[in-house]
Formats: structure tokens, C-alpha cells, sequence
């Protein structure tokens, strides 16, 4: 994905004989697209096909989102923080939008279990609004902290343990997520004027409790809406090393390199990931625009081919009144936004802001749930109304 990694021990060639400690290694083949796109390569203790019993797990009501009935054309606001759960990772989310292309959820955590979870139906992108979680994954460990994203690939078997409850965005990109092609070159590599290098990033540990250990695993699948669990007697995860450029990583906002014009820059040129259907971009601090004729805030705008989810992280949020941390902005196409009355002109001269904020563009129209109700700030539709003098 970002650059090759290589853990542990592994043979000088793929497919080869690779004894460890008088034991036939068993090598498993972790890839993309078919053979044809990136892959990872594991040596495992015990074969990745010793099942003892497979049966169903109940499925969490957010792997089949209800839209809303009557869905009237109008910007919304959403309250992340008073969304609760008394479940696991794997059940404890509520969906707010979806459409044919992703799911886009809170989920908030509160006990922890041994399971782990594997996403078949799509890549996932997660982003930490507050808590600090330990992720477990097929590729080893990695400490999230608040402002991280993190990518886990489809199918990547996974947990979360935390201390406290986290709270966090969770994404399920249904036709992929990558780093957008125009930050590489031609050998693969991130360009200069990327918003960050291969040293922004947070890769998997070698995790020596979940490798080495011998307790059995259980792990839930999702594929086509239904959850699959499977037991193993033995240890799933036990290996001796991997290489490959299939992993899971993850990057926090401060390791973001924003940029900034002569004039205000289009959502578009903070761009993050590129996801099959929608785009994520970061808006964070920076100064801004350096001409004495620009006007800072952002102009009004109607983006008629993409619907907007706007998480508002932290900062001082001047476009908008009422808006806070934690808050979700829904912006429809067809209906103009931009900022609140009165920001347009008292932005002038401003020289920049300490906000952080991340967007979720899609092309195709959203749904929104009956879940998003009970979230909905529904005095939100004022704070668009100009004050007649």
C-alpha cells in the first residue's frame, strides 16, 4: 500500500521449503484483486484452514442500514457525543448515511472481547474522535490515538482493546480506499507535493502476545450482510514473519501537510484517500489565504454531483454557529451551503485558522438512516437564516 515491510523471519524465496524450529511453516498468501494487485505473504504455525466450528453470528442491525421514509431536501446536523453503546467493536455502531458505494457510522465501544472481526465486504477506514484504542490485527499492533485514521484492509481479521470507551467515525468503503494515485510517481513512490511521505505513517508492530501465544481464536466474518463465526482450536494468528505491501496502517492529522494559496483552495486540494465512489479530506491548521483581496471563509457553494458529511474535530469552527466538537455537518447536492451569516465578511483579514474537520464527498446520493434521527440537531435549519435589518 505505502512502501514493502518485512517482520520476523521468513525464507530467501516465496514458495519455497521454510522449516523454523524443525516445523514445515505454513505460507499464506494475503492479496488484492486477484493476484494481479499488491499482497503480503505469512508464515504461519498452523495452517489458515483448521476450522473446528463455523456457525452464525447474530448480525449487528448497522450491516443493514433503514433509510428514511420521507427524506426532505435540507442541510442537517448530527451529535456524535450523545451517541451510546453498551456493545462490542463489532456490534457497537449506529449508521447515519449509506448509499451503494459505503456505510458511513459512529461507534463507540464499550466492553472489550477475544473476538476478532474481518470486513469482506470492503475496505474500512476508521477515524479516533477520542479515546485511545490497542488494534490487533493479522499484521500486528498498532497504539490509535486521538486524530488518527486508520485503514484496515478487506478481510484482515482485527480486534480493538481499550481501558476506556472510545469514540470513533467508522467507514466501510464497499469498492475500495487507497491513497490517491496523483500523490505517486511513476515507481510508486509519494511525490514532493503529497500532503504526506512514507515517514508520516503509522505501521503495524510484531505483536508477540497475539503471534507467539497459543490460546484458540474465534473470528466473525461479514460477507454480503451475513456474519460468520469460526473457531479454531488453535492459534490463527501464531507465525514466525510476513512481508509484503498489504497491511493495515494508520496516520493522524498532525502528520498531515495542509496547503494553502494566494486565494481559498477548494475542498479538493485537501485531499486524504480516495475511496471507490467518495473522497476524505482533512482541513486542518494552517494560514490562509495571502492575497489583501481574499475573503478566508469558504464561499457558498452548491456541489451538484456529491453529498457532504462534514465531522468537525477541533478548533475554532467560524463558519459555521452552533457547530462544536464532535458535531456532523450533512450537506446534500442540490441545495446551497457555505458559511453562516455574518462569517462571510468577518473573515476577511483573518490569517489562519486552528480548526481540524474531516470531509466525506460521495457521487451518488446518500440515505439517511431512521438511526440518525435520535442524533439530529434539529434547530440546526435556523442558523442558516440571514437577520433582516
Amino acid at each position: 500500500m505505502i512502501k514493502y515491510l518485512t517482520y520476523g523471519d521468513i525464507p530467501s524465496k516465496r514458495h519455497s521449503i521454510f522449516y523454523k524450529n524443525q516445523l514445515l511453516m505454513n505460507e499464506y498468501c494475503f492479496t488484492r484483486e486477484g493476484f494481479e494487485d499488491f499482497y503480503s505473504i505469512l508464515y504461519l504455525i498452523n495452517p489458515p484452514t483448521s476450522e473446528a466450528n463455523v456457525g452464525l453470528y447474530a448480525p449487528p442491525s448497522w450491516a443493514s442500514p433503514i433509510a428514511r421514509s420521507k427524506n426532505l431536501l435540507r442541510r442537517r446536523h448530527f451529535l456524535s457525543a450523545e451517541f451510546e453503546s453498551e456493545q462490542n467493536f463489532i456490534e457497537a455502531r449506529s449508521v447515519l448515511a449509506f448509499n451503494e458505494d459505503l456505510i458511513y457510522a459512529l461507534c463507540r465501544p464499550k466492553i472489550n472481547c477475544d473476538l476478532f472481526f474481518a470486513n469482506n465486504d470492503g475496505d474500512e477506514l476508521f477515524f479516533v474522535i477520542d479515546g485511545e484504542v490497542l488494534f490487533q490485527s493479522l499484521f500486528g499492533k498498532i497504539l490509535l490515538k486521538v486524530g488518527d485514521y486508520l485503514n484496515v484492509p478487506k478481510s484482515c481479521p482485527y480486534r480493538f482493546q481499550f481501558l476506556d470507551s472510545p469514540r470513533l467515525l467508522a467507514i466501510e468503503a464497499k469498492a475500495g480506499l487507497s491513497l490517491p494515485k496523483e500523490f505517486r510517481n511513476a515507481s510508486g513512490q509519494l511525490k514532493m507535493d503529497a500532503p504526506y511521505s512514507e515517514r508520516s505513517f503509522n505501521f503495524p508492530e510484531w505483536d508477540s502476545s497475539l503471534f507467539e501465544g497459543t490460546d484458540p481464536v474465534s473470528v466473525v466474518r461479514k460477507r454480503k450482510g451475513v456474519f460468520t463465526k469460526t473457531d479454531y482450536e488453535t492459534n490463527y494468528f501464531k507465525m514466525v514473519g510476513w512481508d509484503g505491501y498489504a497491511y493495515p496502517f494508520a496516520i493522524n492529522l498532525d502528520d498531515i501537510q495542509p496547503k494553502t494559496g494566494r486565494f481559498h483552495l477548494p475542498p479538493s486540494e485537501h485531499l486524504t484517500f480516495s475511496g471507490g465512489g467518495f473522497s476524505v479530506m482533512s482541513f486542518l491548521p494552517r494560514a490562509l489565504d495571502f492575497d489583501d483581496k481574499a475573503i478566508p471563509c469558504p464561499f457558498y457553494h452548491s456541489s451538484v454531483d456529491c453529498d457532504e458529511l462534514l465531522l468537525y474535530v477541533s478548533g475554532d469552527f467560524t463558519s459555521r454557529e452552533g457547530i462544536g466538537e464532535g458535531s456532523i455537518s450533512y450537506h446534500p447536492s442540490g441545495i446551497p451551503h457555505g458559511p453562516h451569516p455574518g462569517a462571510y465578511k468577518n473573515s476577511i483579514g483573518k490569517k489562519n485558522t486552528q480548526e481540524k474537520a474531516i470531509m466525506v464527498d460521495t457521487y451518488r446520493p446518500l440515505r439517511l438512516t431512521e438511526e440518525s434521527r435520535n442524533l439530529e440537531d434539529l434547530n440546526y435549519i435556523d442558523s442558516w437564516k440571514e437577520t433582516v435589518s
